[in-house]
């Protein structure tokens, strides 16, 4: 058996036996409990957005903190990692992306709702927060805190580097860029950037987001509209490879299913970061004036990342990409997307998409990278990990696609069930903080409720 099927064992079998339980249940126990929020809350959480009037304590507004946490999810999980996951796990892990977004979302509401009640703030102004400080303070177990710390570095290597480098260097590689001229550019970027500080990231990521999102959008949604006889019969292949229940006990189709709904659950655990804990580190310095305000405003950022990898996933099925042997990760995207327009520009958007969605996921790993190094030792080492951090990209560019992105699958992993005991263990403070502002005059007045309708709340 070779490294990298040993790494893709592994990781399939963390998820579907551990992962997708641990999760499905505490998603579930949560969303009763709270009566759904990522239903009835979530365009609360848009207008909050849209309506920040920049008061509260942190340094950057809720517009660059949901920005700065797309960075960090709108990265090679939303475009390469969908033809992995139709290349792996079938059609139908989109639908198993679908279940774990959803459910994600409210483990990623809890998770920012403890990340801004056990905040703190260093010497440099800056707020802390996150799993590792939440456990600490809240679950009184600082070696647990320091284990998730290191799945976090360990993942900010993996997921934040080397799939993301690896990944956009494929397309560049293909029309003929030297593969170490592609490593030098990007390291110093990089660089450049996250000498800069986590501001800067946030700077960078409100102004760069949005436009790399509505290209990106614009484009999908045109070849759609191209093959609009496709649509159904895509989704009906979709639900058909999803559920086949047919033969769920045994046999080939299986294996099949089960093959689908772990992939899914990677795939979208890795496009939404949701569960992990990187949101409520990301959003930790936001100008916050309720933790549970933070809770709602991330759960706008899983519904935005499963809207981009469904129309990715469309996009490969309408086109025939993902049956078209021997294509992988963005070299699928990059042919359905040029036969989708009918012209090579449409794989140059894939690849000016991607550029930009690695570039600020790259960026956002490294400051939670940085964190988590302030964490287990002090500020004066976080100079040695982004030197480090920048040194270690050309990996990327050389490594085996396969073989990061089972990597990442499994320090992330780490990182989610790390954090997902956390969320269990303060499940009551997370319903209790819920419960309280939910009933609040200022949740009431944002909501744009009425005397009459507040009475009656």
């Amino acid at each position: 058996m070779d490294i990298n099927h040993l790494f893709e064992s592994f990781a399939h079998a963390i998820t579907f036996w551990v992962v997708f339980p641990v999760l499905i249940s505490l998603g579930i126990f949560l969303s009763i409990k709270l009566k759904f929020p990522q239903l009835t809350k979530i365009s609360y959480g848009f207008r909050s957005i849209l309506k920040d009037d920049g008061k509260g304590q942190g340094n950057i507004t809720h517009f660059e903190a949901i920005a700065t946490v797309l960075a960090g999810n709108l990265g090679t999980g939303n475009i390469s990692g969908m033809a992995v996951a139709l290349g792996t796990g079938g059609p139908g892990a989109l639908i198993w992306m679908w279940v774990m977004a959803f459910f994600g979302a409210i483990l990623q509401y809890s998770g920012c709702l403890l990340g801004g009640f056990y905040r703190k703030q260093n010497d440099q102004g800056e707020f802390l927060g996150g799993p590792m400080y939440y456990i600490e303070k809240g679950m009184k177990k600082k070696s647990l805190a320091i284990l998730f710390s290191v799945f976090s570095l360990l993942t900010a290597f993996s997921c934040g580097n080397f799939v993301q480098v690896n990944s956009l260097s494929l397309p560049l590689q293909e029309i003929g860029w030297n593969p170490f001229l592609i490593s030098l550019i990007v390291a110093a970027a990089v660089g450049y950037v996250i000498i800069g500080g986590g501001h800067r990231v946030a700077l960078i990521a409100s102004k760069v987001v949005p436009f790399m999102a509505t290209l990106y959008l614009l484009v999908a949604f045109l070849i759609l509209g191209y093959n609009l006889d496709k649509v159904l019969p895509a989704f009906s292949l979709l639900f058909r490879s999803a559920f086949d229940f047919s033969s769920i006990f045994g046999g080939a189709m299986g294996f099949g299913m089960a093959r689908a709904l772990s992939t899914g659950f990677e795939r979208g655990i890795f496009a939404t970061d949701a569960g992990t804990g990187i949101a409520p580190i990301l959003q930790a310095n936001a100008k916050a004036k309720s933790p549970v305000m933070e809770g709602i405003i991330a759960m706008v950022a899983p519904f935005i990342v499963l809207i981009i990898c469904t129309l990715t996933g469309l996009v490969l099925i309408v086109t025939g990409a993902f049956e078209v042997p021997g294509l992988k990760s963005t070299l699928m995207c990059t042919y359905a997307f040029e036969k989708g327009v009918g012209h090579e520009m449409g794989a140059y958007v894939v690849v000016i998409s991607l550029i930009l969605f690695a570039y600020t996921t790259i960026l956002a790993w490294a400051f939670c990278g940085e964190k988590a190094v302030e964490y287990l030792f002090d500020r004066k080492k976080i100079s040695f990990f982004r030197w480090l951090y920048v040194g270690l990209i050309p990996i990327g560019v050389f490594a085996k696609v396969d073989l990061v992105w089972h990597l990442a699958d499994i320090t992330m992993a780490g990182m989610l069930l790390t954090n997902l005991s956390a969320l269990a263990y303060l499940s009551p403070l997370i319903i209790r903080e819920s419960e309280k502002y939910f009933g609040s005059k200022e949740f009431l007045e944002i909501d744009h409720l009425d005397e009459t309708e507040q009475e009656t709340a």
